[in-house]
């Protein structure tokens, strides 16, 4: 753990709008300074569709943007020490943004945490400073006349695709967004046919330095980060809403300590995460920007059978983490690895809604054959083991998967569903209901009938 006096420091952030370069400067006592850019597309800073008069409004909250793309993505620096002061150079946050740094910097360096075998992370404290005009719900920060239309994050995934589509059914104006430069992204983005907006990120070389010098290192939560470069990039590019594809799974954790603290390895993928962030945005940048995830209502079960529909994606998405590795893809001959636990579950929730030569095809083998992930499906469908640090759904959704195979044609004389069918207990009918209905809580924008985007 770290000294009691060691520190933290956020030196400088500049944005430089000729090249849309933003440079994030920061400096830790005992590792010494890191820098960290982001490089975004030059014609964003263009900003053709902004009035004259709205120019400063705009220039106050893309400034406030910058600063929360700057905090977020601190978080990959700070975690090497896990300092216990954290110091601001230059503008602190406010009240409001220190409580929303310090819940998301806690809870999503739980993992880390917990895998060196450290206690929750309770000394993570950001001092915020009251300002005299602090806005609220009830007095937001001002409006800026954003153009109609939505930035949508991909990752190449089933979820963001079904968002894609389900926001087409209402004639949504879409542009996806990435950051980083993953060819696989870009590929499922071209089966689209919709423009896509890459923001390059480029960590400091020395994190793998010091990573050979003792620094702790491990899981962040990138989409915190990722949700606010999608936010800047927004105002930036002139989009009233950005749009994510958590689903309510990622409200369960994976274990929680003594003090009934969850460990969820997809905290900022949270609703608390979400709704959070909803009111920061709203209340730190601008009124007029809406940030949400459209798949919230849903388990990832529900979502699975959404997708089974597009089947004009099957041979182009990918949800196995292998392919986004900083060193480049992990998985030079195929999509999936057929090994980690996004494999496995996607193999499970995938397999009641589609033939099995269509399964056979994407994963290129029958993945409840294997006896290598035994281990790996007792613990997904919660027979023994923790639910797995990866971006999966709750045990409940694999066991729901796994029974309606019973009721699969090109299931019924496969021996291996025999054989986890003695293992695995069945879920109840009520639990079967209530999984693939939708539910609260969740926010979405009034504009543009966005709840017509939904599915019943």
């Amino acid at each position: 753990m770290a000294v009691e006096n060691s520190a933290f420091i956020f030196k400088q952030a500049h944005f430089d709008g000729a090249n849309g370069v933003l440079t994030l400067d920061y400096k830790d006592s005992r590792f010494g300074d890191f820098q960290e850019l982001f490089i975004f597309p030059e014609h964003l800073c263009q900003q053709q569709w902004l009035s004259e008069d709205q120019r400063t409004t705009w220039l106050t909250a893309v400034n406030q943007a910058v600063q929360h793309v700057f905090w977020m993505a601190g978080v990959s620096y700070y975690k090497t020490q896990l300092a216990h002061d954290i110091q601001f150079q230059d503008m602190p946050p406010s009240v409001t943004e220190a409580i929303w740094l310090t819940d998301t910097w806690q809870a999503g360096l739980a993992e880390l945490a917990h895998r060196n075998k450290l206690p929750w992370l309770s000394h993570i404290q950001f001092t915020g400073q009251s300002k005299q005009a602090e806005t609220t719900d009830d007095n937001p920060a001002p409006a800026i006349d954003l153009p109609g239309r939505s930035l949508v994050a991909i990752g190449g995934g089933k979820d963001s695709l079904v968002t894609i589509e389900r926001l087409r059914t209402i004639g949504e104006d879409i542009t996806l967004f990435q950051v980083g430069s993953s060819p696989l992204i870009a590929e499922v983005a071209e089966a689209t046919g919709l423009p896509l907006l890459s923001v390059k990120r480029q960590v400091d070389a020395r994190l793998n330095e010091v990573n050979q010098q003792g620094a702790y290192n491990g899981h962040i939560p990138i989409t915190a980060i990722n949700s606010a470069v999608a936010v800047l990039t927004a105002l930036l590019g002139g989009f009233d809403t950005v749009v994510f594809s958590n689903e309510r799974s990622a409200d369960s954790g994976n274990f929680s300590d003594e003090q009934g603290r969850w460990i969820n390895h997809q905290y900022s993928k949270s609703w608390a995460f979400e709704s959070q962030y909803q009111a920061i945005v709203k209340q730190g940048i601008t009124a007029s920007l809406d940030y949400c995830s459209l798949l919230r209502p849903y388990s990832e079960l529900a979502i699975v059978k959404q997708f089974s529909q597009y089947r004009q994606y099957f041979s182009v998405f990918s949800s196995c983490n292998r392919n986004f590795h900083l060193g480049g893809s992990q998985n030079q001959q195929h999509r999936w690895c057929g090994e980690c636990p996004k494999c496995a579950f996607v193999f499970i929730t995938l397999a009641p809604f589609i033939s099995r030569v269509e399964l056979l095809s994407i994963f290129a083998e029958d993945l409840l054959a294997k006896p290598d992930l035994k281990n790996l499906f007792l613990a997904l469908f919660g027979v023994e083991g923790d639910k797995p640090f990866e971006c999966v759904g709750e045990a409940l959704e694999a066991r729901v998967a796994l029974y309606l195979l019973k009721q699969h044609p090109d299931w019924l004389q496969q021996s291996t569903l025999t054989d986890w069918l003695n293992q695995v207990p069945p879920p109840s009918t009520a639990a079967i209901n209530h999984l693939m209905a939708p539910q609260l809580p969740y926010q979405l924008p009034q504009k543009r009938h966005f709840k017509q985007a939904l599915w019943s």
